[in-house]
């Protein structure tokens, strides 16, 4: 992943767009993830920062946010802006978010806000 210091520094909106409606997956044990966006930049030869109306969507859940990183390498994603997850039973409102274990574990991050239906 990006080192949180080269995150800071790096300017999001001066970064041409390299791919359009960008589309990629993520393989789990017990899912599979479909990730889109409407723009990709190329970050380094691993990683790209997903923009606008970014959605990871799998059978059980998705997650909507406006900036995303994503390993492509190592199947990782992560953002330190505002994202949704949206489950059948779970609204989770956060700062951000980490996908690890190729789609097993979500973890998220800074002030977060849970409504259980």
């Amino acid at each position: 992943m990006i080192a949180d210091d080269i995150y800071e520094e790096l300017n999001i909106s001066d970064l041409e767009v390299d791919i359009i409606n960008p589309k990629f997956s993520i393989s789990g044990s017990n899912q599979y993830i479909s990730i889109t966006a409407k723009e990709g930049h190329f970050v380094n030869d691993d990683e790209i920062l997903l923009k606008n109306e970014v959605i990871f969507k799998s059978d059980n859940f998705k997650i909507l946010s406006d900036n995303v990183f994503f390993d492509k390498k190592n199947l990782t994603a992560y953002s330190k802006k505002s994202s949704k997850f949206i489950s059948s039973k779970t609204i989770i409102s956060s700062s951000g978010f980490n996908i690890e274990e190729n789609g097993n574990k979500i973890n998220f991050n800074g002030k977060s806000k849970i409504i259980i239906k």
